[in-house]
């Protein structure tokens, strides 16, 4: 009896995206998950609460957790989830080793015997990520949340310790977990505060910082653990809009497969800092449709020009061209949010106030100038 397999080709659409987010305390891995198209949360930590979230009850053990997924997968289309974000997941390791102890009638994990324990809760946290598996076939993306932690390193080509980020699990089971978990995902991404410093004296020994940001690594390093299957820079700001085409049609992104101007049109419209010398021509919002164009075209590059003489940075600049953002329309909304006068430049903004906070909150602020101006 011969066998015969059908063979596909090409990249497969409408499967989820497996996703780990990490990093230090209120960089901001909530609030990314949170713009993730129909995000639903299960708060393990009870972090959420003071956030506009959709979430579910706080799993209170391992089993319970599951039957949530489960009640996500048979309820997606009804409720319109479309994103399950974990968070945390080292606050759900907990749940996990807990059903070990009562399983097994022991105090703690160690009672298992010498390195038992651990090895029970790989096998444990990988039937785990085979479940969800249900879930990315149906189209549902699926997200876990960890925080970050800091431990020496070293590496052949250097005689010397450093430090390394990685996920933060516990000490003895991060060698085991957290590959699971690197492995599971499509991408794992490094959220952190970069301090941004200048050379205060001739000879650059003297420093000062002069801005702090925060952005998301894309790529394993030394320094750092990251990975991703869409080809993005190493190096992103920490907003949605920077990672917003990966999840516009829920398709794995292939430098290979898709032609360079399909990327650009994609960061175009989702408001992504592109390169604008490669870009065409972006229409401004009709005044009386915003979701038609002009009939006459005004360059993005045009606009951004016309910004940066404006005394506005370079990096806010491309942003507001691409989303056709006016300053005024920022100025506004910075306004209400009483950051600033109404009637302060954006040009006159502190750097850290752009990097920090207009930068970081692009996707939430362009909803802002849409409400407003249906308003008017």
């Amino acid at each position: 009896m011969s066998l015969y397999f059908e063979e596909v080709n090409g990249i497969q659409k409408g499967a989820g995206i497996k996703t780990v987010i990490y990093g230090q305390e209120g960089v901001g891995k909530t609030s990314l998950a949170a713009c993730f198209p129909g995000s639903v949360f299960i708060d393990c930590e009870g972090s959420t609460t003071k956030m506009n979230l959709r979430r579910l009850p706080k799993p209170t053990s391992w089993e319970m957790l599951k039957q949530e997924l489960q009640y996500i997968l048979e309820n997606h289309k009804e409720k319109g989830y479309q994103t399950v974000n974990i968070d945390t997941f080292d606050w759900a390791e907990r749940l996990a080793i807990q059903e070990l102890c009562n399983e097994h009638k022991v105090n703690g994990i160690e009672g298992l015997g010498y390195g038992k324990g651990w090895e029970y809760e790989a096998e444990k946290i990988g039937r785990f990520l085979d479940y969800t598996e249900d879930l990315i076939k149906a189209g549902i993306n699926v997200t876990l949340l960890c925080h970050a932690i800091t431990r020496k390193a070293s590496i052949p080509e250097a005689d010397a310790e450093f430090d390394h980020w990685e996920l933060k699990l516990g000490n003895k089971t991060t060698n085991k977990i957290a590959p699971l978990l690197k492995e599971w995902s499509d991408m794992t991404l490094f959220l952190a505060f970069k301090t941004n410093v200048m050379a205060i004296d001739s000879q650059g020994k003297k420093h000062k910082a002069t801005s702090c940001s925060r952005v998301m690594y894309t790529t394993k390093t030394a320094w750092w653990d990251a990975k991703n299957r869409f080809c993005l820079p190493d190096e992103l700001p920490l907003a949605y809009e920077s990672i917003a085409a990966i999840f516009s049609d829920n398709t794995a992104i292939s430098k290979q497969e898709v032609p360079v101007q399909h990327m650009i049109d994609k960061a175009v419209e989702a408001g992504i800092p592109v390169s604008l010398n490669d870009a065409q021509q972006v229409y401004p919002p009709d005044p009386n449709n915003n979701s038609e164009p002009w009939d006459k075209p005004e360059t993005s590059d045009e606009l951004q020009t016309q910004h940066i003489l404006d005394g506005i940075a370079p990096e806010l600049a491309q942003l507001m061209a691409a989303s056709q953002v006016t300053p005024e329309e920022i100025q506004a909304v910075v306004s209400i949010k009483g950051y600033f006068p109404a009637d302060m430049p954006v040009k006159d903004y502190p750097m850290d106030f752009v990097n920090g906070w207009i930068l970081v909150w692009w996707q939430q602020i362009t909803e802002m100038v849409k409400e407003n101006r249906i308003k008017k």
